[in-house]
């Protein structure tokens, strides 16, 4: 940093070309080791010991001088580039010369700090003082005294009931531009011969709002340091509003706005925290997050790429935050899928299946309770939680199939299911089990859905099907709307032998503000919108005595947009899978029991990637310094189920039975377990 030279302007002392810049009084160099002193053999250290000084001596070597002295060392000072000024001299009064300094430095971003003076008074005696600007008021600090208890010094000025009133006649109280600092019997350098004594190594003490205030300048100094483009308006601010409380409660006409805090001042953001996204600044609170479906697991590598992030307050200031708590899963608040599917919360286990006879049967279901809460942003924003008055999504189907036919509708979770009923037009290996992976697109959106599906036999030619969904999840509805989706599928059977029955399936998903089921809003948005195409092959083999075997796969590929404005600045091209192997044994014991045994891969993605620009800091000039790289859109974890189900009648309209459900790496999670086990009875009335 290149400091202005030294240079003395004071019309009575400086002719004497030996001590022109000379310090011949001792109060300046006092004041300046104070600011950026560090005498190491005599254990004293300044504010801020890092930082350059400049002297500008307007006042003669008994301490006296002109305000004209006075405001052409501040013209000077600013205009050669300094940036806090430091005035321990006063008083300050309704002085033109004066006045036109300060308002000069100010507008080249100057902090000014001035001492109070030590009248034991009312700042300027209660008088208002006119003439400076809005920005000339605002880069102003006036700093009183108090001794090490931080109580008022008996010699100290208050700032009393005056304002400053601006050229735009906007008012400003004296005491909110005043602030205290030890003022004391303060150690500092000494040049003057007192004692035995004299220059830089010598340290003494003294006292007065003189020594205060480069306490002040030492501080906004720091903050300088710290963040070099803020302009002495923000300086003053930072200090002032950081100040600790004294005296009465609020800034008063005794200590103003408190005593010097420069650690809270540094520390502290002012105003709001938000984060740089494609060069806009976006809120924290409520601005964005990512409610992760079972196909992306916990987004752990993806919210990795967060964690170390940076926020900026209203001044540009970086701040370290962690990003990773906006990152959340579906099922974080809710009952665990194998606990809901045996326990039959949800799925084939919950669905009341009436046989009608001839192969005609039918299937109803009511959801046994409410859903968990749905996550919501918290007031800070940093991170999701539940959200209690939500009521909970409606949950419920009803299907029939006789003759060929089949028909089934509902709201909720049931959609797979149901199409993977019309798919096969037959009792399958996946009959009433939640297997089949045909229906893994329409799976993945279950919140505030409706579905239809029906099948068809088409005779010898075969059996077709279709599915559709329409659903809207207001899970970030606070941030960004309501996400919503729209699904189809279709499906077609045939036998290339009698007991052989091969399926072809075919899906489509168009999401808005979701991908693959995960909905995200603001600055974490995934992608505007996503459109996943997916195709599917099944085939079932009947080996006679009631065995029957069925394998189901699907793949699928998503093509999202790319949001210009969130911090995921695109995603690539996702791949996903899943597949499904099932066995099932009627008349297991010739009691007309059955035995049904699953193996699952649920909808994974398995390739894709997002490129994602994460602030880091800030450069010398407030721009947010961006880190961009790719994080795999990948889980950590790679599910597998296991499902057991046994069921046999027991006489008189009466069933009884036991399910058996286990997943390792729950919900493509890492580690994670989930288990469930249950006995069940159920009677006919």
């Amino acid at each position: 940093y290149n400091m202005p030279p030294s240079a003395c302007l004071s019309s009575t002392d400086c002719r004497n070309k030996s001590v022109a810049i000379t310090d011949d009084n001792g109060h300046g160099t006092f004041v300046a080791s104070e600011i950026v002193g560090l005498v190491k053999g005599a254990g004293f250290t300044g504010v801020a010991p890092g930082g350059y000084v400049t002297s500008v001596k307007v006042l003669n070597g008994r301490g006296s001088g002109s305000y004209s002295d006075v405001a052409n060392g501040i013209t000077y000072a600013a205009q050669s580039g300094a940036k806090v000024l430091n005035l321990s001299l006063g008083p300050f009064v309704q002085n033109s010369a004066l006045i036109n300094a300060v308002n000069t430095a100010a507008s080249k971003g100057v902090t000014i700090v001035f001492a109070g003076g030590n009248s034991a008074a009312a700042f300027n005696s209660g008088a208002n003082i006119v003439g400076l600007t809005d920005q000339a008021i605002q880069s102003l600090i006036f700093v009183g005294s108090t001794n090490a208890s931080m109580k008022l010094s008996s010699f100290s000025n208050t700032p009393g009931t005056g304002n400053f009133i601006s050229t735009s006649g906007q008012v400003y109280t004296y005491s909110s531009r005043w602030i205290m600092a030890d003022g004391e019997n303060i150690w500092g350098a000494s040049t003057s011969n007192r004692g035995a004594c004299a220059g830089y190594t010598c340290v003494t003490r003294m006292s007065g709002t003189s020594m205060s205030a480069p306490q002040v300048a030492g501080a906004a100094g720091l903050l300088l340091q710290q963040s070099p483009w803020l302009t002495g308006n923000q300086v003053s601010t930072l200090l002032l509003v950081n100040g600790k409380d004294l005296g009465v409660a609020g800034v008063d006409s005794v200590y103003g706005e408190g005593f010097l805090d420069v650690y809270s001042a540094a520390m502290n953001p002012y105003g709001t925290l938000s984060v740089s996204a494609n060069g806009s600044l976006v809120p924290l609170g409520g601005g964005g997050a990512v409610v992760t479906s079972s196909a992306f697991g916990n987004g752990r590598r993806l919210s990795a790429a967060f964690e170390r992030a940076v926020a900026y307050d209203d001044f540009m200031r970086p701040f370290s935050i962690s990003l990773g708590p906006l990152f959340t899963t579906k099922s974080a608040n809710a009952p665990s899928v194998a606990a809901s599917q045996v326990m039959g919360f949800t799925g084939a286990g919950a669905r009341n299946l009436t046989d009608l006879g001839n192969g005609a049967w039918a299937a109803t279901y009511f959801a046994n309770g409410p859903s968990a809460a749905s996550p919501s942003p918290t007031s800070t924003g940093y991170g999701l939680t539940n959200d209690p008055t939500r009521p909970a999504p409606k949950d419920w189907s009803s299907s029939i199939a006789m003759e060929g036919l089949y028909l089934g509708i509902g709201q909720g979770s049931n959609a797979a299911l149901t199409f993977a009923d019309a798919r096969w037009g037959a009792k399958t290996a996946f009959f009433n089990t939640d297997a089949d992976t045909s229906g893994a697109l329409l799976g993945l959106v279950s919140t505030n859905s409706s579905f239809a599906a029906t099948g068809i036999d088409l005779g010898d030619s075969g059996h077709f099907s279709m599915a559709m969904l329409t659903a809207e999840d207001n899970t970030l509805a606070t941030i960004n709307g309501s996400a919503s989706a729209r699904a189809m599928a279709f499906g077609y059977a045939f036998s290339p032998t009698r007991n052989w029955l091969v399926s072809l399936s075919s899906s489509m998903l168009n999401e808005n503000k979701m991908m693959l089921g995960s909905p995200s809003a603001g600055f974490l948005s995934l992608a505007p919108s996503a459109l996943t195409r997916s195709v599917g092959v099944g085939s079932n083999i009947k080996f006679g005595n009631g065995y029957q075997i069925g394998f189901d796969a699907t793949v699928a590929s998503t093509d999202p947009t790319h949001s210009e404005n969130s911090l995921i600045a695109g995603t690539d091209r996702l791949f996903s899978a899943a597949f499904a192997l099932a066995l099932r044994k009627d008349n297991l014991t010739d009691v007309e029991d059955s035995l049904n045994i699953a193996v699952k891969k649920p909808m994974r993605v398995y390739a894709g990637a997002a490129n994602v620009s994460v602030p880091v800091g800030t450069d010398n000039f407030g721009n947010p310094i961006i880190e961009r790289s790719k994080a795999s859109l990948v889980p950590t974890g790679n599910e597998s189920d296991l499902v057991v189900n046994y069921s046999r009648p027991l006489g008189l309209g009466t069933t009884g039975g036991v399910s058996l459900s286990y997943r390792n790496d729950a919900d493509n999670v890492a580690g994670a377990k989930d288990g469930a086990a249950m006995l069940h009875f159920k009677a006919n009335f």
